[in-house]
């Protein structure tokens, strides 16, 4: 390799969590493990919340877990984020709170009210 490559590649390490994810990944299955067998209600408790035999809760989850690598999210930038919740909080305001109604009523304004 060049010298450039190997400059490139001596810049990119991994993070904590990158580098012990598998260490959290088993970590998960143990503590789901001795949760489940804890607490057996929890999860016939979870499993009612299901919509045509899709549970809800485990939906959620996945949801949650996939959605970082679709939009390739770095877990860095997300804890410093966390360090500065005005930003984070006014845009989840304004994406959960303003947004909904602003766009009904500019729905309503070009398409009208069907009765």
């Amino acid at each position: 390799m060049n010298n450039v490559a190997e400059a490139t590649l001596g810049e990119r390490r991994l993070s904590t969590f990158e580098k012990y994810l598998t260490v959290w990944v088993a970590l998960c299955i143990v503590a789901g493990i001795a949760l489940g067998r804890a607490a057996p209600g929890i999860a016939v408790a979870l499993d009612s919340y299901s919509v045509y035999q899709v549970s809800i809760p485990i939906a959620i989850a996945l949801f949650f877990m996939m959605y970082p690598i679709m939009v390739k999210i770095d877990f860095a930038e997300v804890l410093r984020a966390a360090k500065t919740p005005k930003p984070v909080a006014l845009t989840l305001f304004v994406n959960w709170a303003v947004k909904p109604f602003s766009m009904y009523l500019i729905a309503t304004l070009f398409l009208g009210i069907s009765s």
